[in-house]
């Protein structure tokens, strides 16, 4: 087998030089992989791609962002019915808040809590994703060099912050930061926060590439049943990073070789696809936080995207986003079918379905194992240190 790889969103660090979050309007981030089971299949898989470039693309690359658009409708159309299937392609979407979110209440209760507390855990980094900008700024703020001195700062701010999101009986973040400081346990925090998010070249950190690569690459070992240290695996060149990525990788003997795009024309459709998706999520979560998710110009990037969602299949999509994001993919992908009756895309239908598709997530997350991931954080976090 093997893996062409691209992404789409902000690389890099999430926090610029002037510690604000950098993101912009790309809060979410995407990797995209196109997989080649053998030969036979790398070789339709590039004829397909090849006569789909031929008839619409007027440059060497078509991006996706471009042509998921309705001036390009004609070429969207071919691409959906003739290229995109849920065999030769997996992809894993990372929300940047939730990431920051993860790893502040990671640092701060554990893998454990985790573990024992999967749905609780979950629901509290995504109720705590929603919070203003200024919460995880300070975060990072206060442990780029953690000290003693920042992290009681840092303790003392999460225990004031006017959280909008969270009431404050089922505060849970607050409930364990009051708990280290009553059994006068801080100080021992010091070393977790230099840890999460930085790697053995402490020039980076928080870099949401390799998390979200780490974390595709998994979820197609277990969806496929194949064994990721076999797999030939073809990145997209990322200028600056990629020397850091294979070093972090190798720990797990893990290769990853990376390639100019114009050069492989299977990044290029990773890249479609990784572009693609990235605004198929960053518009959902739009039209919902703007409501204006029934309003008729919204119509056709809504169908769209509930094609794209059938198409390629939910099972070969990672969701790394809060729960409320997930739940509304799903209700898109449903509600924008063309079979589905436009007279009933309304609130009165979506707020079930919406409710069922909360649900639903939560069971998954209850039924996840996450032993596995602890078998690797000790290999993964081993090298402390680093910047936030």
């Amino acid at each position: 087998m093997r893996l062409f790889l691209d992404e789409a969103g902000n690389t890099g660090g999430i926090i610029n030089k002037n510690e604000k979050l950098n993101y912009g309007t790309q809060r979410h981030f995407c990797l995209a992989a196109v997989l080649a089971h053998d030969m036979q299949s790398e070789q339709l898989l590039r004829q397909k791609y090849a006569a789909f470039k031929s008839r619409f693309a007027s440059e060497n690359e078509l991006k996706g962002n471009s042509l998921f658009t309705k001036e390009n409708n004609d070429a969207l159309e071919y691409f959906l019915n003739n290229i995109l299937d849920n065999v030769h392609f997996s992809i894993c979407l990372y929300d940047k808040k939730f990431y920051l979110a993860s790893l502040l209440l990671f640092a701060i209760c554990g893998e454990q809590a985790r573990e024992e507390f999967p749905v609780e855990y979950y629901s509290l980094v995504s109720d705590l994703s929603q919070e203003k900008d200024e919460l995880f700024a300070t975060f990072c703020k206060l442990t780029k060099r953690a000290t003693e001195t920042s992290v009681h700062e840092l303790f003392e701010y999460l225990k004031t912050y006017s959280y909008q999101h969270i009431p404050p009986a089922g505060n849970g973040l607050v409930w364990a930061v009051s708990e280290i400081q009553n059994r006068g346990i801080e100080e021992t925090f010091l070393n977790d926060f230099l840890k999460f998010g930085s790697y053995s070249n402490r020039k980076f950190a928080n870099l949401i590439n390799l998390n979200a690569l780490s974390e595709l690459l998994e979820a197609i070992e277990i969806e496929r049943n194949c064994d990721t240290r076999k797999i030939d695996i073809v990145h997209d060149n990322i200028s600056g990073i990629d020397e850091m990525l294979k070093q972090e990788l190798k720990q797990f003997d893990v290769t990853v070789k990376f390639a100019d795009s114009q050069a492989e024309e299977l990044i290029q459709l990773a890249d479609n696809v990784a572009s693609i998706f990235c605004k198929i999520i960053n518009t959902i979560v739009r039209c919902w936080d703007t409501k204006t998710e029934w309003s008729p110009e919204n119509e056709w990037i809504l169908t769209q995207s509930a094609r794209f969602l059938k198409k390629i299949g939910t099972q070969n999509i990672k969701f790394t986003v809060p729960i409320q994001s997930w739940a509304l993919s799903f209700c898109v992908m449903d509600m924008f079918d063309p079979k589905y009756p436009k007279e009933m895309r309304k609130n009165l239908f979506f707020n079930p379905r919406y409710q069922y598709w909360n649900q639903a997530i939560v069971q998954n997350i209850a039924e996840l194992d996450f032993s596995r991931h602890a078998a690797c954080f000790d290999v993964l976090y081993s090298n402390e240190g680093g910047e936030l």
